[in-house]
């Protein structure tokens, strides 16, 4: 089973980090674009099998994989000659919070807490999403892994956060659906570090965490 501990105590609690992609907005959309969407219009750019350009995409994921450019539209752009940003674009409306987010916000806006987001998202898709969810109005800042030239995997990454933040590690929540990023996050100091289960609404859940996992929110707070 997954660690388990107690309830977060938020009395001993300044500010929650949350990360976008898989725990505030649900990953399929992000998945179905990188999965299906990427892939056939470089199979057909390439004039390849919709198989064999999967193959090639996923093998050059895979070697970029919690790297910087694993995450930048301008580098998947000159890679393939595809528009990433007009191929994102035509799926937003598969773009949406995952069950409860909305009213976890709502609760955080309620309260006393910072909240600020803390995500890997390249600043096109961060566009995207802000069009449709408009994030920047429920919390206190937005900050890309871009804006520090280091992803979310990278100690640098957080040190450059808590520089332009001045969070106190220890009295900060962080809530995220990746196990490296999270396990960077805890190296970091961060008190509470959340594994978010099934970042996914079209799959099941990911490998158990080494870190507390939750499905909904409601389990972390006191829900009305």
């Amino acid at each position: 089973m997954p660690t388990t501990k107690p309830a977060i105590d938020w009395q001993d609690i300044d500010t929650v980090l949350l990360d976008i992609d898989g725990t505030l907005l649900d990953l399929h959309y992000d998945n179905f674009v990188w999965d299906h969407v990427v892939p056939e219009a470089y199979a057909q750019l390439k004039q390849l099998s919709y198989a064999e350009a999967k193959e090639q995409l996923f093998a050059q994921m895979h070697q970029v994989l919690g790297s910087i450019d694993f995450y930048s539209f301008d580098f998947w752009q000159q890679r393939t000659g595809l528009d990433i940003t007009n191929l994102h674009r035509q799926q937003s409306q598969l773009i949406g919070f995952r069950a409860d987010a909305e009213a976890f916000l709502d609760w955080l806006g309620a309260s006393q807490l910072r909240v600020i987001i803390a995500t890997n998202a390249d600043h096109n898709s961060l566009q995207i999403k802000e069009s449709v969810v408009k994030l920047s109005a429920r919390v206190e800042q937005i900050y890309s892994s871009q804006d520090f030239g280091s992803p979310k995997e990278h100690q640098d990454f957080w040190h450059q956060l808590q520089k332009h933040c001045g969070f106190d590690p220890q009295r900060t929540v962080f809530l995220d659906d990746t196990e490296r990023v999270l396990n960077a996050a805890a190296e970091f100091g961060i008190r509470e570090v959340w594994h978010v289960r099934t970042p996914d609404s079209q799959r099941g859940p990911r490998a158990e965490s080494i870190h507390p996992s939750l499905d909904r929110f409601h389990e972390i707070y006191p829900a009305i």
